[in-house]
Formats: structure tokens, C-alpha cells, sequence
């Protein structure tokens, strides 16, 4: 089936991916460094991006970590492996979130480590609104950038929170591979949307 294929390639590949991870994670960093000057020195995005990040930082030191919003971060979590298990041909069963017990994701096929590491590094929130972003109008950027900056550093947190070995999802991928390959996804993975807003995007800008 295609699906076991897919794993089996993946399976070839995993360490050689790790190993490249490791040895690019310097450079990766300066890339997303370069990004992040970029916009400093006057992209036009900088004010509601910046305001947006600042925003929702300032919401979750004050009311967010306070409250319990579980229930949407594990929304979230359950699928982004919903998302790598479709995009790897398996077939998605069940999705469960639960306010404080966690969630579960249940599929037909092949386990893989993209699925089991996919919602420690992909920025789910923030690739859906630049997917929108791409559809509407200029009257609306102001607003879609501020989301895309709140986005960010919603993404930042809550993989910082879920990210620990005791993840049953890390575990199973190997600690090891997960510590090597998930740092230089997360930089690229910011580097690329940086750059996607600075440079343009399927055309939107």
C-alpha cells in the first residue's frame, strides 16, 4: 500500500535528515536571523505583525497561562497529526481532545515519525491564516498580519510547553532524532513564513 511505502521511504531517510539538521541548525539560525532584520529595517507588515505578537504575549502572561485552554492547544496538536497522517496516505479515523486528559489521533496505515513529530514543529495556525492571507483583500493585511504575529508566538509557546521527553509522541519517534531534527525545523519553519511576508506569497502581495 502507498501508505507503507511512504513510511518505508521515510524510514531511509530519517537519520540522514537528522544528521543534515544538526549540521545545518547554525545556518539555519542565520538565515532566520537575516529574516528578522529584514523586517526590523521597514517592511510594511512591521507595526500590526509586531503588535499582533505583542499582543497575544501580553494576553497570555496576564489571563491566558491563567485560565485553562487546553482543550484548543490539543485541538491543534490532534490535528496537525491528523494533517501529516493524511499527507503521508493514511486514513484518519478518530480525533479526540479532551479540557485536561489530552487527546488522541486515530488512523488506518503506516505509523511514521512525520506524524508522530509534525505538531512539534509545524506552525498549523500560522500556515492557515498565510493560506487565507493569499485571498483577501488589501483592506484586511493590516488585520491578517497582527493574527500571523499572535499566531507566532502562540506556536512558539505551546511547542515549548509540549516539547519534553515525557511526550509519548517523542518517544516513539526516538529522543534523540526528535532533539535533532526538531530545532532546525522550528527555525526553518519561522525563517520560511518571515520570508514568505517579506518577498511575497502565492502572489498576495
Amino acid at each position: 500500500m502507498l501508505n507503507q511505502k511512504i513510511a518505508s521511504v521515510l524510514g531511509v531517510l530519517k537519520w540522514p535528515l537528522a544528521i543534515a539538521c544538526a549540521a545545518f541548525l547554525p545556518a539555519t539560525a542565520l538565515c532566520l536571523g537575516e529574516q528578522l532584520l529584514g523586517i526590523v529595517r521597514g517592511m510594511h507588515f512591521l507595526v500590526p505583525f509586531l503588535a499582533g505578537a505583542v499582543i497575544y504575549l501580553l494576553l497570555w502572561l496576564v489571563i491566558i497561562r491563567r485560565t485553562t485552554i487546553s482543550f484548543l492547544n490539543t485541538l491543534e496538536h490532534e490535528f496537525t497529526h491528523c494533517l501529516f497522517a493524511w499527507l503521508t496516505c493514511n486514513r484518519v479515523v478518530g480525533l479526540k481532545a479532551t479540557l485536561r486528559s489530552g487527546g488522541i489521533t486515530r488512523y488506518q496505515g503506516t505509523p511514521n515519525w512525520l506524524i508522530q513529530t509534525g505538531p512539534y514543529f509545524f506552525p498549523t495556525v500560522t500556515i492557515a491564516l498565510m493560506t487565507v492571507l493569499r485571498f483577501v483583500g488589501p483592506q484586511h493585511w493590516a488585520l491578517m498580519y497582527g493574527l500571523l504575529g499572535a499566531s507566532i508566538v502562540y506556536h512558539l509557546i505551546s511547542t515549548w510547553a509540549e516539547t519534553h521527553r515525557r511526550q509519548t509522541d517523542l518517544q516513539e519517534a526516538g529522543l534523540f532524532f526528535s532533539l535533532l531534527l526538531l530545532p532546525t525545523a522550528n527555525l526553518f519553519f519561522y525563517a520560511l513564513i518571515i520570508a514568505c511576508l517579506r518577498f511575497g506569497f502565492g502572489g498576495f502581495m
